[in-house]
């Protein structure tokens, strides 16, 4: 099985799982083909390359992060006069570009971040953002404690439970439904983001938006941290951020006695905040309100005079 194909199988059956890690392992595999091209011309390269760029970006719904990137290298081969070996020379140069200012990013979110936490904070986090745990070792000193709910069906929150334990942080792992119980002692909740939406709206892991509810009962401040390649700029042309439907056999088993096949069941791997319930989206750019974020990258993209066809994977 070629690179493309085996890391599809493996975002799909979420053996590579997480945004920042599904985008990362898709590049590398679309890089690895490119290189590898047989193609006799770049008629050829340009076609397989397509081809593959397609495969990817489709592979998992909701990943902004992951389109973001495919964009910015279609843009690096987008002059038409290139031969083979020039392209897969811009093409290498882009991601290595891309990954120095990803990493410069990931280290600016989480100072960010790290300096907006107070002291002797009590923090709730769900599912496992790689951008919150780094932010939350960076702040351990001003942390009293962290509740991580599981993440239920596959309980990612466990891995984020185990992460910030190994670095020393007083860690207490809860079931998704015990959220409320502990509210109460909680000043910030951080979450990741899988998509930002052009009205400020986050679509994350399934029990985010539950959560995000609550905050503003119990005066818990929700921070979502994730990078402006999290923002669907397609999103202000109307088009919808797909939630995917996982499949059902990660929530029950039919060999379960209370299993019935005439219950109907759903499994929705992400649901969306609101974002007049978030505090602020702490970003490489800064930390802004929802809105104010997305106002801000609709000017930068000069979304208002660009043809759609830019955005088109």
């Amino acid at each position: 099985m070629d690179i493309v194909k085996q890391t599809i199988k493996d975002i799909k059956s979420l053996k590579i799982q997480g945004a920042s890690n599904v985008r990362r392992k898709a590049i590398e595999a679309l890089l690895i083909s490119s290189n590898k091209s047989k193609a006799k011309n770049e008629r050829e390269f340009r076609r397989d390359f397509l081809k593959n760029t397609r495969l990817l970006s489709t592979s998992r719904p909701t990943e902004p992060e992951l389109r973001t990137a495919i964009r910015v290298i279609k843009k690096s081969i987008s002059e038409k006069k290139l031969s083979v070996k020039e392209m897969q020379q811009k093409i290498n140069e882009t991601i290595t570009k891309y990954d120095v200012n990803r990493r410069k990013a990931m280290e600016q979110m989480t100072l960010y971040g790290a300096k907006l936490i107070k002291p002797k904070s009590t923090i709730i986090t769900i599912c496992h953002s790689s951008t919150v745990v780094k932010m939350l070792i960076k702040a351990k000193n001003k942390i009293k404690k962290v509740y991580c709910c599981e993440t239920r069906p596959l309980y990612q929150g466990r891995i984020t439970a185990k992460e910030l334990a190994s670095a020393g942080i007083n860690v207490t792992l809860i079931v998704d439904n015990a959220a409320s119980t502990v509210m109460k002692e909680c000043n910030y909740f951080f979450s990741g983001s899988d998509a930002i939406l052009a009205d400020g709206d986050v679509i994350n892991k399934i029990g985010t938006n539950q959560i995000s509810s609550l905050c503003k009962k119990y005066d818990v401040l929700h921070y979502v941290v994730a990078s402006t390649h999290k923002f669907e700029p397609e999103t202000f042309f109307g088009k919808d951020e797909v939630i995917e439907q996982r499949e059902l056999k990660e929530i029950i088993n039919n060999k379960d006695k209370n299993y019935s096949k005439k219950v109907k069941l759903i499994n929705p791997a992400f649901d969306r905040s609101d974002s007049k319930q978030i505090e602020g989206i702490i970003c490489e750019k800064g930390i802004f309100t929802p809105t104010q974020l997305t106002s801000m990258l609709f000017n930068k993209l000069e979304l208002e005079r660009k043809d759609k066809d830019f955005l088109k994977l």
